[in-house]
């Protein structure tokens, strides 16, 4: 590990544990500011610094500073309206339970050190008519929906109501979730509010770092959050943690992202395993690369014995052709006109053309780079780590 990569570490050590810690004698955060940028965590850093009584030069203060007033007001932002449409959903008798960051970031030491993209919420669907009532009067606009959620925003804030804990195409995950309400439990703090068990969701917070991670990575935040989640809850379960990891077929992946956080965090010795995925996790952003994000789906198809040319030929007709059901929240006229949607798609590659060409440049040139060989090596590089997609052939 080199010495900004563990100058980074320590800071974070110090943010979430409020312990002033050691940094290297050339550790230039200055050095590192795009990398925290990408990574979220400038609020941590900041906490970490003043924790660490450091006399950092005022540029980089003045710029971390910034970035945590930005967090603050964001995070006290997202909380309002989440407790909102909580209230709301109690009163109008909708089930629904927070998930990931909205749990975590009341187990960091403040709140504005998780910072928070959007608001993960579990619904029902059968609930969703009455769901799309009260949302609206709340304010929120719906904007899109994929597989596994529906995306609401007002203003600034984002708000994705989940369908289902685990996307139903990474398939071996959802095999083992099913729509994921079997392990909801009352939470006793509100009526119709839901949680997990302290186990399953140490359990779900991890099979999500673990989709992300083979999917095309994911960033020092959530590594960050599966420690603090550990200390915060205290004593877990231990055997019934690696009997459903084992059914996930994950426990050896987690044996080895455990022993990295104990790296980090615990002052353990590292070992070329540790060090691998140190690096995997640095070279990301929040959510990974979008490179690594085609390989990964190449890796997918690959299973299936799909070739690389084939494989390429999918993506460019998903690009540019999407489905009805997508294209129709993009253009609300396929919603009465669903039969104009090759009119649909051709003003799409207008945009595309002329102004998004950036964007489908650097698809088109990944898509070129993948090769038989770079699919091999990710695939290789999970497997050292204890994972695979383990699909139905």
């Amino acid at each position: 590990m080199d010495i900004q990569k563990i100058g980074i570490i320590s800071l974070i050590k110090s943010a979430v544990t409020g312990q002033a810690v050691s940094l290297p004698a050339n550790f230039d955060l200055e050095l590192t500011w795009d990398m925290v940028k990408k990574h979220q965590i400038t609020s941590m850093i900041y906490y970490g610094v003043s924790n660490c009584g450091l006399n950092m030069n005022p540029p980089i203060m003045k710029k971390l500073f910034s970035a945590l007033c930005n967090c603050i007001i964001i995070t006290e932002k997202q909380k309002i309206e989440t407790d909102n449409v909580c209230k709301a959903f109690s009163e109008n008798g909708i089930d629904h339970m927070l998930l990931k960051g909205a749990i975590l970031r009341e187990m960091y030491p403040q709140a504005d050190m998780r910072l928070m993209g959007d608001v993960d919420i579990f619904i029902k669907t059968e609930q969703y008519d009455r769901i799309k009532k009260v949302m609206t009067q709340l304010g929120f606009i719906e904007t899109t929906e994929s597989d596994h959620e529906y995306i609401w925003k007002k203003n600034e804030i984002v708000i994705e109501l989940h369908k289902r804990l685990i996307p139903s195409y990474n398939k071996d995950y959802y095999a083992y979730y099913g729509d994921g309400w079997k392990l909801a439990i009352p939470s006793g703090t509100m009526l119709h509010r839901y949680e997990m068990s302290a186990e399953d969701q140490m359990i779900y917070l991890f099979t999500h770092f673990a989709k992300h991670y083979r999917g095309g990575g994911i960033g020092l935040r959530h590594m960050t959050d599966l420690y603090v989640y550990r200390k915060s809850v205290g004593e877990l379960d231990e055997e019934y943690l690696k009997e459903e990891l084992q059914k996930l077929k994950i426990y050896e992946f987690y044996a080895n992202i455990i022993k990295t956080i104990d790296v980090w965090f615990n002052d353990a010795a590292p070992d070329e395993k540790t060090d691998l995925i140190t690096d995997a996790i640095f070279a990301n952003g929040v959510y990974g690369l979008d490179f690594q994000r085609r390989i990964a789906e190449t890796v997918i198809l690959k299973k299936h014995k799909s070739p690389i040319k084939s494989e390429r030929l999918q993506h460019i007709i998903r690009m540019i052709f999407p489905s009805l059901k997508n294209m129709r929240l993009k253009y609300s006229f396929l919603e009465k006109l669903p039969f104009l949607l090759p009119v649909a798609w051709l003003i799409r590659i207008f945009n595309i053309v002329f102004f998004k060409r950036k964007r489908a440049k650097k698809f088109w040139n990944d898509m070129k780079n993948i090769s038989s060989e770079n699919v091999s090596d990710y695939k290789r590089s999970l497997s050292y780590v204890g994972l695979d997609f383990n699909f139905e052939e």
